[in-house]
């Protein structure tokens, strides 16, 4: 059911777009539920598609490049946005926003749910299982998963380096100077699970919103998603007055809207409800603005542009929401982001303890935000 709700809205917002556009290889949505989980309370908030990551040496600190193009990080990344325009919503008095007042901050009604489905398990630990017999290996790998020594379970992953386009599959963690700076599709959802998927950029203004479901269709373990997205972070200290959320309800679905396994591609897709779809250039980071005449992988400047969900773009839609309706927000995403809220100290403390659990050391960017 959602899966099928969730493909019916990929092919109708990409109803219009060229097949060499289409990222059909790693679709993820994130559903709303209002009461009980069935097709007339669920509806498609947001959506992103895609496999791969800008090059390290691309990167700065402006804040117009959407940085990590795989379909978990661009529905989360199309998500805030959502979220950004409820909190609108609800500033203006729509009595249709997801959220109520809860002392200084908004908090999501009573009766809404958020449920993540993915096509393919993220990548990263959420693929990893106990290495096996040569038979089981193969069996294993040929179900997309990696069969790894007891000791590696667990580890904060990151990608690897693909000259093809940006970057492609995750692999174990090294020091190795093939290896990029962000971390897998697996230990970002990882983190959000346990941290809140509204992100530091909303974690001034709204309570934490938990995933209360995964749905995945390849690849899917239901040991190694338990561990990837739960266990592995679940005995760290908690700050006073976080509440760790419980553990998210997980769930093998066998539709699927493609079959076999697409092709990488240099493209993600990115989508909010009430907000228009984008079609991102991997290499760049930034908006496909029109795709007559491209002939790829040659892509002029003139047709790129920065994105309307780019960091930088949220930010300001939310800072300009915050000023309007005299709501608190600091006056620089660099302030925002670091700020002493109760994510910040979850997060620093989830990252302590990965480290200190010998999972691995968090990834730090080399430009910071600087905006």
């Amino acid at each position: 059911m959602i899966a099928e709700l969730s493909w019916k809205i990929f092919d109708e917002i990409l109803a219009d777009v060229p097949e060499m556009f289409r990222a059909r290889r790693n679709v993820v949505a994130i559903v709303k539920v209002e009461g009980e989980a069935v097709i007339d309370n669920c509806e498609v908030v947001a959506l992103g598609s895609g496999t791969l990551c800008m090059f390290m040496d691309k990167m700065d600190g402006s804040g117009e490049l959407v940085e990590d193009l795989t379909g978990d990080s661009l529905a989360l990344r199309g998500f805030r946005s959502y979220l950004i325009g409820q909190i609108k919503k609800h500033a203006e008095g729509a009595e249709d926003s997801i959220f109520c007042k809860s002392g200084n901050s908004l908090q999501v009604k009573e009766g809404i749910t958020f449920i993540l489905y993915s096509n393919s398990s993220p990548m990263g630990d959420c693929r990893v299982v106990p290495k096996e017999g040569p038979k089981e290996g193969f069996k294993s790998r040929k179900q997309g998963l990696l069969p790894v020594n007891e000791e590696e379970l667990g580890k904060i992953r990151l990608f690897r380096t693909d000259k093809r386009f940006g970057s492609s599959e995750s692999c174990f963690i090294s020091l190795a100077s093939f290896l990029h700076c962000i971390p897998s599709p697996s230990d970002k959802l990882g983190i959000r699970q346990i941290c809140g998927v509204q992100g530091s950029l909303l974690s001034g203004i709204l309570e934490p919103i938990f995933i209360s479901r995964h749905i995945v269709n390849r690849s899917f373990n239901e040991a190694s998603l338990q561990r990837a997205l739960y266990d592995r972070f679940k005995d760290v200290s908690v700050p006073d007055g976080f509440q760790l959320p419980p553990a998210p309800i997980l769930t093998h679905t066998l539709w699927r809207g493609t079959f076999g396994t697409p092709p990488c591609i240099p493209w993600g897709v990115i989508w909010a409800l009430d907000q228009s779809m984008e079609l991102l250039h991997t290499p760049t980071g930034k908006r496909l603005m029109d795709w007559e005449g491209i002939v790829p992988p040659e892509v002029p400047d003139d047709k790129l542009g920065v994105s309307s969900y780019a960091t930088k773009s949220l930010f300001s839609t939310l800072l300009e929401t915050c000023r309007k309706h005299k709501m608190t927000c600091e006056e620089t995403y660099s302030a925002q982001k670091t700020a002493d809220t109760l994510y910040r100290k979850m997060k620093n403390a989830v990252i302590a303890f990965a480290k200190d659990s010998e999972l691995g050391e968090w990834p730090v960017k080399p430009v910071q935000p600087d905006f």
